[in-house]
């Protein structure tokens, strides 16, 4: 988002490179194009794309955000929904109001899983505490009685309160789990016990329905002081129990003629988290409600002639699973659901919320709002801008050209009609001519922080229900993972399997661009073997680093963040075609220059009200070693022996503690 300050050079970019510097002509390359990010701001300047995924789900996401379709189209297919199938969908998330006891939706339903004591045959909830949600309109906390299971207000949760329908004390905040992996009973004398062990044992934790965040629209038209915007918080009665168990009914009866795949779950470093709690196959994921109308909708979707229509419904009905699913938890702080990703891995929940699958006009996870999200991503792309702010108000500029292209089925026919060429498959080799890209701009995996084929396999074996028949890549069960580049102990792939893969990758992306091109990328990790990979395969491939610029790239709170040590900069690393014959030159000079570099950038962004933290500065460091040492690659020396790329790196943090404090 730009200031007002902003918009005569907002102006100029938007408005003068489409249209005065004609980039038709340029071709850009991204070979680990991920969610694409490359391929739409290229399509915005109008340049020609080139891009590429070892990952099915990476592809069939990208095709569809290049592809065009008339917004009208899905409008009317959602219409067409609610009035075929929104009665049917809806019966299992109507609940009643307890302020006016009217009808009412369920926005969120709440579970925890539970386990009996071995000892005093007690049943323990297995919750990290017993707090519901903030309240919006007052401080202090909605918390949950776990004797009677009644939903109160208590100004602080830290002390002991007296519930207010059976008079059992307890602490709100206090739990019932230690570190996530042990449970303890309360009783006198007992002991505690593994979670893992307990599952392994007695089986699948069994899941009970405990509280609904309800919508009630007279509530909400009334004006009711007590429910904001109509929404609220009430123990399950039992219509609520009724409808669970009739849904779940259905579903028995009627699961062999939906449409849910039956795809068990691969070992993996993710994985196994998710299988040591008894989830074998990817329907464990879900619970007997979500499984019948997911299913529901889903068969309805693929019975769709139109299959450009179908596909753009797919991809928002595979985009809502990450909200419908038993993995997700809810935020208390902000009243809203978190999605099963949240921090890039499958942690199962003690404590996991069922969403309103199907259409709620609060809350998240709903299927109709992914679809209206598509309505509004494809709306854009018709009409790309930007957004200018100035004295709170906002306004929006017009940028770029629309983001919208034919695809190229080959080389020979990429062009002005077809301006995007996209392939699924190892980008250790492309399919086309040496010589032919201005730029490469692209993302590589980082080393072993997100494990991308085991997490994606998610959303595949749905997708793969629906594309199989139309799509070679979505043959097979489940998604490609021996030519990944990346760092995963399941796969037997270290620092050396990591470092040969983005070397083929980047070898193949110097035999593509021209020789007067750039390669352009970016990288993230704490781990100096990560970056002696990177280093090293920009290196073996033929490049050496031109610059590099230290980026905030993600939000303090973002997934990417996660157990990342507060590291909040990305490194851009700009990287040219070596010439042969690099001038010797002694680490002593390059230590010096890095860092001066390092302490100029770290002025410069304090000067500017950042604050990095030690560990970025260190990866500030790395990133300017990586720039200095790569430009006398192989010939730097020290003391007449040469300096290997291990040996530079790891003399950073000698340099960080003597010279940069």
């Amino acid at each position: 988002m730009y200031s007002l300050a902003d918009e005569e050079r907002v102006g100029t970019l938007w408005e003068q490179y489409p249209g005065v510097v004609d980039f038709s002509d340029k071709v850009v390359l991204d070979p680990m194009m991920g969610g694409g990010t490359t391929v739409v701001e290229a399509l915005r300047f109008g340049c020609k794309v080139i891009a590429g995924d070892l990952n099915p789900v990476a592809w069939f996401i990208v095709k569809k955000e290049v592809e065009d379709i008339n917004p009208d189209l899905l409008r009317d297919a959602l219409a067409r929904l609610k009035s075929e199938m929104g009665p049917e969908l809806s019966q299992y998330y109507r609940t009643t109001c307890p302020d006016c006891g009217g009808d009412a939706e369920g926005i969120y339903y709440f579970y925890y899983k539970k386990v009996t004591c071995s000892e005093c045959a007690r049943e323990i909830p297995l919750m990290r505490n017993f707090v519901l949600a903030k309240n919006p309109s007052k401080q202090g906390d909605f918390v949950i009685c776990p004797q009677c299971w009644s939903i109160f207000h208590t100004e602080n949760p830290r002390n002991e309160v007296n519930c207010r329908n059976c008079d059992h004390i307890f602490v709100p905040l206090k739990t019932s789990l230690t570190n996530g992996r042990e449970y303890h009973c309360s009783s006198e004398g007992c002991k505690s016990g593994k979670i893992i062990d307990y599952i392994r044992e007695k089986g699948r934790h069994e899941e009970q329905l405990y509280a609904v965040e309800f919508h009630c629209r007279a509530c909400e038209r009334g004006h009711n002081p007590r429910l904001k915007n109509g929404r609220g918080y009430k123990t399950p009665d039992s219509g609520d129990f009724e409808l669970l168990r009739l849904a779940q009914m259905e579903f028995k009866r009627i699961e062999t003629n939906l449409s849910i795949p039956d795809t068990q779950i691969p070992i993996g470093v993710e994985t196994k988290r998710a299988m040591n709690h008894g989830y074998l196959r990817f329907r464990d994921m879900f619970n007997g409600r979500q499984l019948l109308n997911l299913g529901k909708i889903y068969r309805w979707i693929l019975k769709i002639e139109d299959w450009k229509l179908k596909e753009f419904l797919v991809l928002a009905f595979s985009n809502s699973l990450k909200y419908n699913n038993m993995f997700a938890k809810y935020n208390a702080t902000r009243g809203f659901i978190t999605d099963v990703f949240r921090t890039h891995s499958f942690s199962p929940s003690m404590a996991p919320v069922e969403a309103n699958c199907y259409d709620t006009p609060r809350g998240r996870g709903a299927f109709t709002a992914f679809l209206n999200l598509v309505i509004e991503g494809k709306e854009y792309c018709r009409s790309p801008f930007e957004r200018l702010v100035e004295d709170n108000s906002m306004t929006k500029v017009q940028s770029g050209l629309p983001i919208a292209a034919a695809l190229a089925p080959d080389y020979e026919r990429l062009g002005d009609e077809r301006k995007v060429l996209l392939q699924c498959g190892s980008s250790n080799h492309i399919s086309v001519p040496d010589g032919v890209a201005d730029a490469v701009i692209t993302d590589p995996p980082y080393y072993g922080n997100v494990m991308y084929s085991e997490l994606s396999n998610f959303f595949y074996v749905w997708l793969r229900l629906a594309l199989h028949e139309r799509y070679e890549h979505f043959k097979q069960e489940l998604v490609p993972w021996e030519e990944e580049v990346i760092e995963n102990r399941v796969q037997k792939k270290g620092e050396q399997e990591f470092l040969n893969g983005l070397t083929d990758v980047f070898s193949e992306a110097n035999r593509v661009l021209k020789d007067d091109g750039v390669l352009v990328f970016t990288f993230h990790h704490k781990k100096e073997e990560a970056w002696a990979a990177v280093l090293q395969a920009i290196l073996d491939s033929g490049f050496y680093v031109t610059t590099i610029y230290p980026v905030r790239s993600e939000m303090r709170a973002s997934t990417h963040l996660y157990d990342m040590s507060n590291i909040v900069y990305d490194m851009v690393i700009v990287c040219r075609k070596k010439d042969e014959g690099a001038m010797p030159t002694e680490w002593s000079n390059i230590k010096k220059i890095i860092s001066r570099t390092t302490r100029e950038t770290l002025d410069h962004l304090v000067k500017n009200g950042e604050r990095p933290s030690p560990l970025d500065i260190f990866v500030m460091a790395l990133g300017r070693c990586l720039e200095h040492y790569s430009k006398h690659y192989p010939n730097v020396v020290d003391g007449g022996e040469r300096v290997g790329v291990r040996d530079a790196l790891d003399s950073i943090r000698h340099i960080l503690d003597s010279e940069i404090q």
